[in-house]
């Protein structure tokens, strides 16, 4: 397939890496132009807006709007103006305009009339039926996701569930044939490590650190880990609302010399470097009806597999079920009884470890992010 003729924008909002940020990897070197604007959500250290334009696979431009502070309808409205402007202003007519979330793709069909933009793919990185507890942004929520489904030229979805979930919510069936479930991706594969430089007592959780993400009840869960396993340390990266919290309640569980904690890590570099000679990982989402991450597929599973770590992952994303069958870790449901066990399990028992290391790279080669693009830009040009 070849995509030297094409011109491609994406525009996101951006908190860490994520799927955007691979999707400008893998499209910059082999497309004739890319427009890459990132929108910074209000909570984030750095408020800035940024493009980056590259032709013919080189870096050609690179500017940054000005720290934003306000509430964050203000947020929104600052990042489609800029879109605007910028979309306008730099760069020859868009081919393919990838909108990341529906506020984005709906600017895209916005230019498209006014001829800037040919096509808009709708890029669904997360969805939920129960957006908000305030009845007026939730409706707001389901009329752009709605605007975007029906008027886009395709739509990608994380998973399966997010039709059948948007069907459920009024979307006509007629739109089914035009969303392609694109999963999250791999990262470029680490070897797996000479067993003497696996540290197998090493727990890591990665993420940001918010409602939701199992943290709190992975603390607990510590506590009855170390008695059994006195060597156990549990490694937190990354930063977040909870952040702070968190940290009150290891110290009130009186686990400082069993739990540490990164803070919020810039370059992933990093983290694979925190990650790659973990005995286990873990991934515990919370299973209620307000979490999204039933109806995507969340990238941190991804992370871990490429880095040929165990996961233990609560029965919430379909991914869970896939790391199960394939004995790249263990699927539990949100139990601190469950969670304990398996972490014990997995740290007392190093052949096991080893093998489920090696089914955990295996299961990464079937994901990697050059598959899955080229797969879903052959179903979409």
């Amino acid at each position: 397939m070849n995509l030297k003729k094409y011109s491609f924008a994406i525009v996101t909002h951006v908190y860490a890496s994520g799927p955007s940020f691979n999707l400008e990897e893998y499209l910059s070197p082999q497309v004739k132009y890319l427009l890459f604007i990132g929108h910074p959500f209000s909570y984030t250290k750095d408020t800035r807006s940024f493009l980056r334009l590259y032709k013919n696979g080189k870096l050609i431009k690179e500017s940054y709007f000005v720290r934003w502070k306000g509430p964050e309808l203000l947020f929104y409205a600052k990042d489609a103006l800029l879109t605007f402007w910028w979309l306008l202003r730099f760069g020859p007519k868009i081919d393919y305009f990838v909108g990341v979330d529906s506020l984005n793709a709906v600017s895209g069909l916005i230019l498209q009339i006014f001829q800037k933009v040919k096509h808009t793919v709708f890029y669904t990185i997360d969805y939920v039926p129960q957006r908000s507890g305030n009845q007026i942004l939730n409706y707001f929520y389901h009329q752009l996701d709605k605007i975007s489904v029906e008027n886009t030229w395709r739509v990608w979805n994380l998973s399966q569930k997010m039709v059948e979930a948007r069907e459920n919510n009024g979307i006509s069936s007629r739109y089914r044939d035009k969303q392609i479930v694109v999963p999250v991706g791999t990262l470029p594969l680490t070897r797996l490590l000479p067993k003497e430089k696996i540290d197998n007592y090493k727990i890591v959780f990665m993420g940001h650190l918010r409602e939701g993400q199992g943290v709190e009840l992975l603390i607990s869960a510590m506590k009855d880990v170390v008695k059994k396993v006195k060597k156990a340390q549990l490694l937190i990266i990354g930063g977040g609302p909870l952040e702070d919290k968190l940290r009150k309640k290891v110290k009130k569980e009186k686990l400082e010399k069993s739990i540490q904690f990164t803070g919020f890590v810039k370059n992933f570099s990093d983290v694979k470097n925190y990650l790659q000679d973990a005995a286990v990982a873990v991934a515990p989402y919370v299973d209620d009806k307000k979490t999204f991450t039933q109806y995507t597929d969340p990238g941190k599973p991804k992370d871990y597999l490429a880095n040929g770590i165990p996961i233990i992952i609560t029965k919430v994303p379909q991914v869970a079920f896939e790391i199960d069958k394939r004995k790249s870790g263990i699927a539990i449901n949100y139990s601190k009884e469950e969670l304990v066990k398996a972490l014990i399990k997995i740290l007392s028992d190093e052949k096991s470890q080893t093998a489920m290391r090696k089914s955990a790279l295996a299961m990464a080669k079937d994901y990697t992010w050059d598959k899955i693009f080229y797969q879903t830009l052959q179903s979409t040009i």
